[in-house]
């Protein structure tokens, strides 16, 4: 009898870990941890964007988030931005952040990314007038 109720207890505490771990591997948990990370960070201002997150992949304890910062005062201003997260107790924490595509400007400040030099194929003509 102690045996059976030990297994059911095993049981009951693997079932409560795992709907835990279901709850967080959610698209709005990474958001909350993105969102607090650039809390933390003096040199964003977030009232001036925001933040959409996309496609996420749960592997485990880690996570791999596409979020995109949208310019409130320019909807046409987009920065991408890669995420890594990994799972720290019942949240999860930004590990890295990387601009998607290698381009653009980065809202993590430290300045935009330098723009490639024109080809000559794309450098303006000038004008002998």
């Amino acid at each position: 009898m102690r045996v059976l109720a030990a297994l059911i207890a095993t049981l009951l505490l693997v079932a409560a870990g795992c709907n835990k771990r279901t709850k967080l591997q959610t698209k709005e948990a990474v958001q909350a941890a993105i969102e607090s990370h650039l809390k933390q960070r003096p040199n964003v201002v977030m009232a001036n964007m925001d933040l959409e997150v996309g496609e996420v992949k749960f592997a485990g304890d880690t996570a791999e988030a596409e979020a995109n910062f949208r310019s409130k005062q320019s909807p046409n201003l987009l920065v991408g931005v890669h995420y890594r997260l990994r799972l720290a107790g019942d949240h999860w924490q930004v590990e890295s952040s990387t601009p998607s595509g290698g381009m653009g400007g980065n809202p993590h400040g430290g300045g935009a990314a330098p723009a490639p030099a024109p080809t000559a194929a794309e450098s303006p003509l000038k004008s002998s007038h």
